[in-house]
Order: structure tokens, then sequence, then C-alpha cells
């Protein structure tokens, strides 16, 4: 072989190792960006799931009477006063003839009934948007929703708020919860089902004793439970004259205007 014919061969073989590099190369950098966007999403699923729980928190904004708490690593419930801060599984508690106002981080507004026990749980995010969770142990709450949805877990049942204004009630007396929805679109559910509620209806789920678990009963609010709201949460007012509610419904005897009655 010639000089120039071994030139020329070590030139194709220079030539075609020089277009076989970047297969490599191309190969190295798809794995890299796929890579890279598995770590994305984990990041992300790992935000949004964990993430929204444990940014709940809620404000005392305001108090009457004895208001006490207890945060997730207390033993024992101390003192709560304006601006303490009830962390995420954290509880309040009212006395009797005490109430309370708490502002949720998620911007809605929970008011507090004497006598009643509540366990802040939970705020996740789903494909229905953010959902909040409360667990009442006794007493009654009234939620004014801002935004997503807010479910209360109560004995045998959950209460369910999707717009506006709705109330628990445990009445240990009857063995029932009261779910009383002012304005929006509320549910009650236990084992048997659902029952969907909506402006100045009331469900009603037994939790022990005759009739236990079976389909929630929907029945109408009455004067009573409208006191109830005008009593202890001012920004039912409005509401309450607008739909021109509380006027008809019958009264239920021997009940208080602080949530005592069913």
């Amino acid at each position: 072989m010639s000089n120039s014919d071994s030139l020329n061969s070590v030139g194709t073989n220079i030539r075609g190792s020089s277009k076989a590099r970047p297969i490599p190369v191309i190969i190295a950098s798809l794995l890299a960006l796929v890579l890279v966007a598995i770590v994305v999403v984990v990041l992300i699923n790992l935000f949004e799931s964990g993430g929204s729980s444990a940014d709940l928190t809620g404000t005392i904004k305001e108090t009457q009477g004895e208001v006490t708490i207890k945060q997730p690593d207390q033993g024992s419930f101390s003192t709560a006063g304006i601006g303490t801060v009830l962390q995420l599984h954290g509880q309040l508690q009212t006395a009797s003839s005490s109430t309370a106002r708490l502002d949720l981080s998620s911007g809605t507004i929970v008011r507090v009934a004497p006598s009643s026990l509540f366990t802040l749980e939970a705020n996740k995010k789903t494909s229905n948007g953010l959902v909040t969770t409360l667990t009442l142990t006794v007493g009654q709450v009234f939620i004014i929703l801002k935004g997503g949805s807010l479910d209360i877990s109560v004995p045998s049942g959950v209460a369910s708020v999707r717009g506006s204004f709705m109330s628990a009630l445990i009445y240990p007396a009857s063995n029932k919860v009261f779910v009383e929805c002012l304005e929006g679109h509320c549910s009650a559910t236990n084992k048997a089902g659902n029952l969907d509620l909506t402006d100045g209806q009331k469900g009603v789920l037994i939790y022990a004793g005759d009739g236990l678990n079976q389909l929630p009963q929907m029945t109408i609010m009455n004067q009573n439970d409208y006191r109830s709201w005008l009593a202890i949460s001012p920004e039912a007012q409005d509401v309450i004259k607008a739909n021109g509610n509380g006027q008809n419904g019958p009264a239920s005897p021997n009940c208080t205007t602080h949530g005592a009655c069913p």
C-alpha cells in the first residue's frame, strides 16, 4: 500500500470515528433529562401531599369566657387568648357560657359554641380543591367557608360543606348529630349513605341506640337553630335577613340560644 493510500485510510477512520461519537452523548443527555423530569415530578407530589397539611393553623380572633387549647406536643390544656395560634392536630375547648372564633390559615372561620371540643385534623389538596378536616368530639361548631370544602368528623358520620354556612351539633340527649345548612351546599354522610342539604335544611345522624347508622334524615331548621346562628355567628345576620329565614319554623321547647338544642 502506498503512502497516499495509507493516509486516505487513516483519514477515513478518523472521519468515521468522529461521526460515531455523538450517539452516546445524545443517549446520555436524554437519560439525564428523563432523570431530572422524574425528580421534579416526585418533588411536586411530595410538596402537594405533605406540605399543605403542615401549613394549616388557626388563630384565635375572639374569645368570651374560658377558652383552652392543647397543642399536639402538650399533655394538657392551657388557657388561650386572642392571637393564640392553634397548630395542626391541636384541640380547642370552650367552657360552659364560653365561645371562640378561630380563623384558619385557609381563610375559613370556625365559630365555637359553649361546652365544645374539636380537633384541627388536616388540610389537603385534592382533585376537587382544598379539603379541610375537623373532628368534633362534643358541642357545636359553626363554619363560614372561604373557599375549598370542609369536613367535620362526628360520631358515626361526616358533615360536609362545599359552600358558605354550615353547623354541626352533637346532641347526646338524643344520640343524634344535627347538620344545619344555613346557606350553600352541605351534606350529612354515614355508612348508610349520603344526604344532600341546601339553604335552611337540617340533616340528622343517629350515632347510638335505635336507628344507628340508618340513612341520614332531613328536616328544616327551626327558630332556635337560627337564633343560635345569630347568637354565635354575626356573619350569619345578612344571610338570615336576606333569605327571610327563621320566621316560620317551629321553636324547640326547653332550649337556649347558645347551641344547646337541636
